[in-house]
């Protein structure tokens, strides 16, 4: 993680000094708010809280700006099968855990409020799977745990957002919207993320 943060944050300072545009660089952290969505609505998935922290970078010049990010990741969700019957239910209920490594690559404009200045950003986002686990009950069987294991190891999003700059310090609240099937095979199922950031630039 050290080495792809150091990699990022060498490649924006290289690119900002090429073009000569305006360059800020910055660390963020925050938490998100993770839901799996199935497109056959055999899982229903509750809200669970996981957390982000990695670096920033900001290249632009005049109201448009480009911003690639790179982060760790945790996200996390509850989920429990919507089949009849009270003891299939309780079979099926667990966490599923993702670790990854997120990179946004947002295009974004930004506008005064006051004395401080707001933005407006949107793009892609790629994720990288370091680990993942899905903890259900024992009783379950090894084919069960297995199929509801079977995930890809990258996924794809789109991500938009608002933040807000006041003076070195920034925040940011997005709603990232996943691309795809995130599993290997069978049903399609997606992770719909919201997230709140607070990052610091350097300079």
């Amino acid at each position: 993680m050290k080495k792809t943060i150091l990699s990022f944050l060498g490649l924006i300072v290289a690119t900002g000094i090429s073009f000569g545009q305006d360059l800020k660089l910055g660390i963020k952290a925050g938490a998100n708010f993770s839901k799996l969505k199935s497109e056959d609505k055999w899982l229903n998935s509750e809200n669970n809280t996981g957390y982000l922290i990695g670096a920033w970078g900001r290249v632009g010049a005049g109201m448009v700006h480009l911003q690639p990010e790179v982060y760790f990741t945790s996200k996390n969700t509850t989920v429990k099968d919507q089949s009849p019957g009270e003891a299939a239910g309780e079979l099926m209920t667990g966490d599923l855990k993702f670790s990854n490594i997120d990179i946004p690559v947002l295009i974004g404009t930004k506008f005064p409020i006051g004395p401080i200045k707001g933005r407006v950003q949107a793009g892609p986002l790629f994720s990288f799977v370091v680990d993942q686990n899905a903890s259900y009950s024992a009783n379950a069987s090894a084919t069960f745990k297995d199929g509801l294991e079977n995930y890809k190891s990258n996924f794809a999003a789109i991500i938009g957002g608002i933040g807000i700059d006041i003076s070195n310090f920034t925040v940011d609240a997005r709603y990232e919207y996943g691309l795809g099937n995130i599993r290997k095979e069978g049903s399609k199922q997606t992770l719909n993320i919201w997230t709140i950031g607070l990052g610091y630039s350097f300079f």
